[in-house]
């Protein structure tokens, strides 16, 4: 038997699928039928004190969960390739003094050292809408290397290994546009710390 359908269905199905709306043009709004598609919110400003645009910003902390995802190796791996382009630094350790990479990697007291080097920029990546909290973790941070002895100049030669292991870890997202933008937070972070070491207090 042959079915009918009331031509208003028809005409009603015929402008929805072919967007002849007269009223709207047959874009589909938030509603899913009527008016237009609204752009997302623009994303809020950063803080004067963070170099980065909000988009970069948000392009860090996205990259940045596959760094987490990574964090001891990242780690671990930044301090190895740190002692083998100084290896004085890695003297400067009394547990790690002489002691080769796979004893390094067995060390319960060199995985401490490797994770509390990564928390420090996790925490950061975290509270990047809070400056004051970034800039207050950083100078604490700062001060309790600077009663262990450990100098501002000391200190910089982590930040050369720490971005080649990110780009290591980050592999094909590691763009041009990403490099920029963790080149920019990683010396962020070192500016801030070695200001605080480097203050001799007068």
């Amino acid at each position: 038997m042959t079915e009918f359908y009331p031509s208003v269905n028809l005409a009603f199905l015929t402008t929805a699928t072919m967007g002849c709306g007269p009223s709207n043009d047959g874009k589909l709004g938030s509603n899913g039928m009527n008016g237009y598609l609204n752009d997302p919110p623009p994303l809020p400003p950063t803080d004067p004190r963070l170099p980065l645009t909000a988009r970069q910003k948000f392009s860090l902390e996205k990259s940045w969960k596959a760094v987490q995802r990574n964090a001891e190796s990242v780690g671990q791996d930044t301090l190895l390739r740190m002692f083998r382009m100084d290896p004085s630094v890695q003297d400067l350790f009394p547990d790690f003094k002489g002691k080769g990479e796979e004893e390094l990697r067995e060390l319960f007291s060199f995985e401490t050292q490797a994770t509390l080097m990564i928390n420090i920029f996790d925490e950061v990546v975290e509270k990047l809408d809070d400056m004051d909290s970034v800039i207050n973790l950083l100078q604490k941070t700062a001060e309790r290397h600077r009663q262990m002895g450990i100098s501002a100049e000391v200190f910089r030669k982590i930040e050369e290994p720490f971005q080649i292991t990110l780009k290591n870890c980050l592999g094909d997202r590691y763009t041009e546009k990403i490099e920029g933008i963790y080149l920019t937070f990683v010396k962020l972070v070192f500016d801030m710390m070695c200001e605080v070491m480097a203050d001799d207090g007068s």
